[in-house]
């Protein structure tokens, strides 16, 4: 799951200096496209240099990626893309489905049209993206279709929080976004979504909604064992 030992790769750097927010969803989006690993060391002066940023900004953002769950700072050692154990995936997944499941039964039905039309425009971008395999747009696409959906419950601390969550769970999903049967299984999971909720069935929704968080879950746990076992 990747050398402890080893730095960030680095990409070209900005012509100007990168502030917090941007260097967190830099290297948030390295860790769900594969480009770190669990592991892997992030190095201050090397992300310094990718970013032309400050040191106390480039810290800043390593302590924001270890607060929402993607990096994890070692003693002595230094900041690493975070290793979940089996025990906190299964937390954090027990807590999303919770979360996820409110979030559907929050959900206006019959679905507002101007609501249900977004969410259809999301989903064929995505599905478009995903027929490119621009790994990239389908991760930016997937987190725009479930915030466009969960939006709809109209309790922004509901909102927020799956979220939260959902955004803990990126450091986990590298695995199942670089697979093309996953994002295949996916884009049809979002379709059956829209489905139910063109049918006004929100059992079926919170059923989709339930098995749509497995994969990810079930194919980072599967490395783990094979890794540390």
């Amino acid at each position: 799951m990747g050398n402890p030992s080893s730095t960030v790769r680095a990409t070209p750097a900005a012509d100007t200096s990168t502030g917090v927010e941007d260097i967190v969803a830099a290297v948030e989006e390295d860790i769900v496209l594969g480009r770190l690993h669990p592991r892997e060391r992030l190095v201050e002066e090397d992300l310094i240099e990718r970013f032309s940023g400050k040191r106390h900004v480039v810290r800043q953002a390593l302590f924001q990626l270890e607060t929402i769950g993607l990096v994890e700072r070692i003693k002595n050692r230094g900041a690493f893309v975070k290793t979940w154990t089996p025990e906190e995936v299964e937390n954090l997944y027990a807590m999303r489905e919770i979360l996820e499941l409110a979030g559907v039964d929050a959900l206006p039905l019959p679905a507002p049209a101007e609501w249900l039309e977004e969410l259809e425009s999301v989903h064929q971008a995505y599905s478009a993206a995903v027929d490119r395999h621009d790994l990239r747009q389908v991760f930016h696409l997937n987190i725009a279709f479930h915030r466009t959906l969960f939006a709809a419950t109209g309790n922004p601390y509901l909102y927020q929080t799956i979220n939260e969550f959902a955004q803990r769970a990126h450091g986990i999903r590298f695995i199942a976004i670089a697979d093309e049967e996953s994002l295949s299984q996916a884009r049809r999971e979002h379709h059956a979504m829209l489905d139910a909720i063109r049918d006004q069935d929100r059992e079926r929704l919170r059923q989709l909604c339930r098995e749509h968080l497995l994969p990810s879950k079930e194919r980072y746990l599967s490395l783990y064992r094979r890794a540390f076992s």
